[in-house]
């Protein structure tokens, strides 16, 4: 709901050529700002239909939506006077706002999971900084890599006349390392290469690879480290092409 300097939402991924609806999620309320209250109409219907609460309980409203309805608010554009009134409104039900402008901050925990209204986020981080404040946890069906990956690729064997590279074992050295940063250091879905990469290399050759990863959550615990460091190692069996043993072939 809403505009900014004439333009909506739903015209904006009109003339991009996304579809709008309940298929695709993207369900335009209305050009004006006020029409954010059937978004809030719609959480409380969810409520009342799928929580067993009744009208009126506001407070078991808030906590319902607080804890099973994952949705936030972004704030695109200049944020006037009744911006502020529907996301104060939307806080209510625990749904925190984040703004790409230099708005003031509420930042403490309390009627939202964790932050309130989180502002001065780039345009090109502000859905995944959504996602973040709002809690929201996020499977991943389909992994971007460019060989086929599953577990029906698990346990292959790569035959010596067909192997390219080697890493580990007694020809090189190889190692996992994963530590823990803040939220703030770590940018999602980054990946950096130092050194040739594996194309660059002549077929059968044994070479030093280490796998430096660094994670960042708002639970994150120093405990947890070793337990996912040694997830790398279920995370790179399903490679077709890739037989992990010690040391790795691909």
């Amino acid at each position: 709901s809403g505009n900014t300097n004439g333009k909506a939402f739903a015209e904006q991924l009109t003339e991009e050529g996304v579809d709008l609806g309940w298929e695709t999620r993207l369900v335009p309320f209305g050009k004006e700002i006020g029409a954010t209250v059937y978004s809030a109409g719609f959480a409380i219907r969810v409520a009342l239909t799928f929580g067993g609460v009744k009208p009126g309980d506001y407070r078991r409203v808030l906590l319902y939506n607080k804890n099973r309805i994952f949705a936030f608010v972004l704030a695109l554009g200049e944020v006037t006077d009744e911006k502020y009134a529907n996301a104060a409104g939307a806080i209510n039900f625990g749904f925190p706002t984040i703004a790409d402008t230099d708005i003031p901050s509420i930042l403490p925990r309390g009627v939202c999971t964790y932050e309130h209204v989180v502002p001065s986020i780039k345009r090109e981080e502000i859905v995944s900084k959504g996602i973040e404040v709002r809690g929201l946890k996020l499977t991943i069906t389909e992994v971007p890599v460019p060989i086929p990956y599953g577990p029906a690729f698990e346990g292959e064997r790569v035959r010596k006349e067909d192997m390219h590279a080697e890493f580990g074992g007694t020809k090189s050295k190889c190692l996992e390392f994963l530590y823990t940063k803040d939220l703030a250091e770590v940018e999602d879905g980054k990946i950096e290469l130092i050194g040739s990469d594996v194309d660059t290399i002549e077929p059968g050759t044994a070479i030093p690879l280490a796998i430096i990863v660094e994670v960042a959550g708002r639970d994150m615990q120093p405990d947890f480290e070793p337990i996912l460091e040694r997830q790398i190692h279920h995370f790179t069996k399903p490679e077709l092409y890739t037989e992990y043993l010690q040391p790795w072939h691909q």
